[in-house]
């Protein structure tokens, strides 16, 4: 039975608001429909939310919610937050000041005042000044679920397959929810804009007197104050928290082969590394969900709590050794020294997040990049002027590929193998690749214009792209963690790059790679064939001159083999 946690609650109870939130919402898209069918949808959902069990869960779920996340907003240690955080925060503290009205205007007016708070109450009464304010609450709730759900589920591979299915659906519920509410707005306000109509309506509904509508008023707009104050509460606490840790004693966190930082006690070793400006992998949130932060720790180990169920679980999922921990899930209280597992690059997170260490196979693009004048590069200079000069080197390849959908799997010493297809296919990673390749072309003219004259003479490319099903998994090698490509086909690109190099040629592509990328201008490339007996045949080659020359359209379908 899984361990009843701070996190699971969170989620259990985000799991019944949303739940709540959509049906909520697809009653209002029956509005499409009729304004008698929303009616009798509601009961049927009234039966349950305003039944006493109903109630209890759905108070509990939405204190409990609100109530945890405001204790982990005040007790967070770094504000260098992602987008996605950014968002659920600023929409989870805005849509207090939307809900609570809307509750007090319904709700509580059916439980003191017998309003009946049926869909003809509720829109007469918004439509249409207030429908600005319904529609903003509904987007808020939505995109606060929708994301938090993504970043709990997207770790899991059966939600890689569904999640098309789950786009649409979340873009499809609030646009037929919204379309529901205007028809039936325009509907109610067509009615009330008969006096008899109207009189007939407040008779129905019950609706509040004028003494009535001044309490509720007033409890509204002590709802607004209340929240509003606690939310200056909580900013007055995290600022004087921040003021105490800036005056703390500080421990010593000392990385393997990097920094060594002061920390006050408190934060997670995450949110150390994050204040800091170190690079951060993570990609939950510190929900002990994607492992990207765990750290092998040398030194004071036993200063650490145990592991709580929910780091358990994930360092299992991890098969860890006995040392490791999450950084996220980990509050040094004395000095540590610990080895970073998983790199900060951005490249390689996407694929770490899904694969697992049995691996899987897959057609991609493979690109291996040489550096020509690396021995020239080298040479007798200083280390610090050879950092520099390859920096800038792999600095324009490395944004040439990252900025075309591949990712750089592996450094050669002379060079760097780069993947693409592994997001959009095989047939646009092929694209991809000659676009991300003629970018590289391009960037290497700016690169040249601060180092050729250093080391007299231009820094050239050689280019070799293929494409074929590999083998891609992530593999634990001692400390290091990464995920890379395996099979025997990573070395063919690595050979039409040494073939490109002695022609003369800035690129060599293969003739699968030229068919799957669709309609290319190639008719001045030249022609060879590449001997490979260990893949069963040889290989059609295609050297270009200058790969910036190759046009490539993005919406080609491929060529069909001769």
């Amino acid at each position: 039975m899984r361990a009843l946690t701070t996190q699971n609650i969170r989620l259990v109870s985000g799991l019944i608001l949303l739940a709540f939130a959509a049906t909520h919402f697809l009653n209002h898209a029956v509005g499409l429909f009729s304004l008698e069918a929303m009616d009798e949808v509601q009961e049927w959902r009234l039966a349950v939310t305003r039944s006493w069990p109903g109630m209890i869960v759905l108070a509990a779920a939405l204190l409990g919610h609100a109530g945890l996340a405001f204790t982990n907003t005040i007790q967070r240690g770094s504000w260098r937050l992602p987008p996605w955080q950014l968002t659920q925060l600023i929409t989870g503290f805005l849509i207090p000041l939307l809900l609570l009205p809307h509750i007090i205007e319904t709700h509580v007016a059916h439980a003191l005042f017998g309003v009946q708070d049926s869909y003809l109450y509720a829109l007469g009464l918004m439509w249409p000044n207030a429908a600005w304010i319904q529609t903003a609450l509904l987007l808020l709730v939505w995109i606060h679920g929708c994301v938090g759900l993504h970043y709990w589920l997207k770790y899991d591979e059966w939600y890689r397959l569904v999640q098309p299915l789950l786009i649409v659906l979340a873009v499809a519920v609030p646009m037929a929810a919204l379309m529901g509410f205007v028809v039936s707005g325009r509907a109610v306000s067509a009615l009330l804009a008969d006096p008899a109509m109207a009189e007939r309506m407040h008779q129905v509904t019950h609706w509040p007197s004028e003494l009535d509508i001044k309490w509720l008023g007033l409890f509204q707009t002590s709802a607004q104050i209340a929240v509003a104050a606690l939310l200056v509460a909580g900013a007055t606490i995290i600022v004087f928290r921040h003021i105490a840790m800036l005056a703390a004693p500080k421990v010593a966190i000392a990385f393997t082969g990097g920094a060594t930082v002061q920390a006050a006690v408190g934060p997670t070793l995450l949110e150390i590394i994050s204040s800091n400006n170190l690079p951060d992998p993570s990609d939950c949130g510190g929900r002990a969900r994607c492992g990207l932060c765990r750290v092998g720790v040398e030194q004071g180990a036993d200063t650490l709590p145990p592991p709580d169920p929910a780091e358990r679980a994930a360092l299992a999922r991890l098969g860890a050794a006995d040392n490791v921990r999450l950084a996220c899930q980990i509050r040094p209280v004395s000095a540590l020294t610990v080895t970073r597992l998983v790199g900060g690059d951005a490249g390689g997170r996407e694929p770490a997040a899904h694969l697992d260490a049995q691996g899987e196979r897959r057609a991609v693009c493979l690109v291996h990049i040489r550096i020509s004048a690396i021995a020239t590069i080298v040479g007798d200079r200083l280390p610090s002027d050879v950092v520099f000069m390859m920096n800038e080197i792999l600095g324009a390849i490395g944004a040439a590929v990252e900025g075309h959908a591949g990712r750089i799997d592996r450094f050669l010493g002379d060079g760097v193998l780069a993947v693409f297809g592994e997001q959009h296919g095989p047939d646009q990673g092929c694209r991809e690749a000659l676009q991300a390749i003629g970018a590289m072309d391009v960037a290497m003219d700016r690169v040249n214009e601060k180092i050729a004259a250093e080391i007299g003479r231009p820094v050239e490319l050689a280019i070799g792209a293929d494409i074929g099903e590999i083998v891609i998994g992530r593999l634990q090698m001692g400390r290091m963690v990464q995920v890379t490509v395996l099979g025997l086909l990573t070395e063919r690109p690595a050979r039409m790059a040494e073939l490109a190099e002695t022609k003369g040629w800035q690129l060599a592509i293969s003739g699968d790679v030229a068919r799957r990328a669709g309609s290319l201008d190639l008719d001045g490339a030249a022609r060879e064939t590449l001997a490979d007996a260990e893949q069963g045949g040889d290989v059609d080659i295609i050297g270009v001159r200058r790969a910036r020359d190759i046009a490539v359209d993005a919406g080609a379908t491929p060529v069909a083999p001769a």
